[in-house]
């Protein structure tokens, strides 16, 4: 994980990559933990960064396969996000911190405190809270002897005032350090090098709830100092045991009923192999979209649900508009009331879009404003 003012921080924790910093689009790692540049269709991005210089942001990297897990990601501040997961026996809270460093005052440090404690008492009780991230703080091995169960014996160096501050919080979530449970080699250990070369600290760590230690896999969590991410911060990565559940348990459960009752009447038909294969096709996407509907695809960037509801009303009133008079008119009413709402749409979204101009020009952010700029005239 990284945290400088000005370099990104990256967690690798299961399918979800949090990270501190937004600066850079690529992402590489080590070879085993497979990362993707972010805009590839493999990995899908959520982001909460500052409004002024680009000095500090978090972020959420989420494999697409898993995306329909994710029940919400909720931005806080340019140091704090959060994303909560549909996964078995609870469901599970990441939260991103990115603590402040050493250049700002006590007076910062615990105003981002505070943030994190009204982050944390919206998180509902039963899920499995995770907080991590950049915490310009030190915890060595002589905090375990007043800090016990809070954090391990394997910390490195002597804990500072800010590492005391980082065990009260933890303490009082009843959370534990989760890369200071096993022992590993010094260089993953270190979370940290100084420019020079001459300084080296753990300063980045994972907390997990105390009661989840057993589902940590402690020698894997560690840091990676071959992972070439352009930082003077080492990646950081933990391995918890979970199992995903989709956001739509009800729509699983209604397709194997209604698929199994559909499959009892195939096996008393006497067909052919190649009959009985495009019968299982058939009762699988009818079923699906009896389900689930068809997803509706979207050509143009500013087209919002309400639109292409409004057109599949449109469809439907087409194949009808010949039968009688009264079917004309509701079609003709209906695709006027279409073309309103794409009008209203697409000024609403180039408004959007010239709104993030202003804001990149003003940020002296000339790539953002350059990228929505080619895409608003595209």
């Amino acid at each position: 994980m990284y945290g400088q003012d000005d370099e990104p921080a990256l967690v690798h924790e299961d399918n979800v990559l949090p990270m501190s910093q937004l600066k850079r689009p690529v992402l590489p790692g080590p070879k085993e933990t497979n990362y993707l540049v972010a805009n590839r269709q493999a990995w899908t991005s959520l982001q909460s960064s500052c409004s002024g210089k680009h000095q500090h942001g978090v972020a959420f990297i989420v494999r697409k396969e898993i995306s329909s897990s994710v029940i919400s990601c909720t931005p806080i501040s340019s140091r704090l996000i959060s994303i909560r997961i549909s996964a078995r026996p609870h469901k599970l809270t990441i939260i991103q911190a990115y603590a402040p460093t050493s250049g700002h005052g006590d007076e910062e440090v615990e105003e981002f405190y505070d943030q994190l404690e009204a982050t944390i008492a919206k998180v509902p009780r039963k899920d499995l809270m995770m907080v991590q991230g950049y915490w310009n703080a030190k915890v060595g091995p002589d905090a375990y002897e007043n800090w016990a169960g809070t954090v391990g014996r394997f910390g490195m160096g002597d804990t500072n005032d800010r590492g005391i501050r980082l065990l009260e919080f933890a303490k009082s979530h009843c959370l534990t350090l989760a890369n200071t449970l096993h022992p590993k080699n010094w260089s993953r250990t270190v979370t940290w090098h100084s420019p020079n070369g001459q300084v080296h600290n753990q300063i980045d760590f994972i907390l997990v709830p105390q009661r989840f230690k057993s589902s940590i896999n402690k020698a894997n969590t560690r840091t990676f100092p071959g992972a070439d991410i352009g930082s003077d911060h080492d990646l950081v990565l933990t391995t918890i045991k979970l199992k995903l559940n989709s956001k739509y348990p009800e729509a699983v459960e209604i397709f194997k009923a209604q698929v199994g009752g559909k499959f009892a009447v195939l096996s008393v038909l006497d067909n052919d192999i190649d009959t009985l294969a495009g019968n299982i096709k058939e009762v699988l996407l009818t079923t699906a979209d009896e389900v689930l509907g068809k997803q509706q695809k979207r050509s143009k960037p500013w087209v919002t649900t309400e639109v292409l509801d409004l057109c599949d009303k449109r469809r439907e009133l087409r194949h009808a508009k010949h039968t009688s008079h009264e079917a004309r008119i509701q079609y003709r009413e209906m695709n006027r009331e279409v073309r309103k709402k794409v009008k209203a749409a697409k000024e609403d979204w180039i408004e959007a879009q010239c709104k993030v101009i202003d804001k990149g020009l003003t940020a002296g952010n000339i790539k953002e404003a350059y990228n929505t700029l080619k895409d608003l005239i595209k």
